[in-house]
């Protein structure tokens, strides 16, 4: 059975669940052909689904503040993401732990968050494990035609669930991978376009990671991140998405390093 029929039947399943809004199943086939490429460039279903928790590290260059340090982060299934950047001047923590977000930012306390702020975590955590979620049939899905992104061609979804915000999805039409996720949040009655470019993809255990990332807002390149090492699936570290971790004191934060070995990168 293909995978574009394991999606087909994975919506309809969804449509039997009262936690999966109707929106969510609002998927034309055009989108659902392009997932099934994208599962197969990740290295099937199977591979996307083994790897639940990914730890990175690298470091970040933030152009609009002219600072440079480095960048640590921790995703696991399901909703638990944290990144911390040490900055020369600064540094700046988020968790998403669930429906709960926490922010620190000049090395303050961290503080829980609502609003646009938290739903900007929500979002980078969804951006990050799109491939899960673009498997897993949980979006609306709207093909957009085709456009060039940095002079590669690449084909165009519309994402969306009922939380939002809504992102725009770039495909490379030849190898498949994401190359650009932007996502529209409203800031004080503004809208802002929040966004990715990912490249120097390489393969860690058979997935195909970027190594470089570039985010932008409102169209303005924001931050460079060069990834050095990627760990999958390490050992339980669930007590990093609490805001009383102990690696971050007050004022004064610690980056430690992840407790598995560097996954391999091909």
């Amino acid at each position: 059975m293909s995978i574009l029929k394991n999606l087909s039947r994975l919506t309809f399943c969804a449509a039997l669940l009262p936690s999966f809004p109707a929106a969510a199943l609002e998927q034309d086939p055009a989108s659902l052909a392009v997932v099934e490429k994208i599962v197969q460039a990740y290295g099937g279903a199977a591979a996307i689904e083994r790897i639940v928790a990914v730890n990175a590290e690298g470091e970040i260059k933030a152009r609009m503040r002219g600072d440079q340090g480095s960048y640590k982060r921790w995703l696991r299934r399901s909703r638990l993401l944290r990144v911390e950047t040490a900055y020369q001047r600064g540094a700046e923590v988020r968790i998403l732990n669930g429906e709960q977000v926490w922010r620190s930012g000049g090395g303050g306390a961290l503080k829980s968050i609502s609003g646009p702020g938290a739903l900007a975590v929500v979002y980078q955590y969804k951006q990050l494990d799109l491939p899960y979620g673009l498997l897993k049939g949980v979006y609306n899905l709207r093909h957009a035609g085709k456009e060039a992104v940095d002079g590669v061609e690449t084909e165009v979804l519309e994402v969306s669930d009922a939380e939002g915000p809504s992102m725009r999805v770039n495909v490379d039409s030849a190898s498949h991978y994401i190359v650009r996720v932007s996502g529209h949040i409203t800031f004080g009655g503004a809208a802002t376009d929040l966004g990715a470019v990912f490249s120097d993809y390489r393969l860690v255990e058979g997935v195909p990671m970027p190594f470089r990332v570039h985010n932008f807002a409102g169209g303005m390149a924001v931050s460079e991140t060069v990834i050095h090492r990627y760990t999958v699936n390490p050992s339980d570290d669930s007590e990093r998405f609490e805001p009383s971790f102990k690696g971050h004191h007050g004022g004064t934060l610690t980056l430690a390093s992840p407790p598995a070995t560097a996954a391999r990168v091909i």
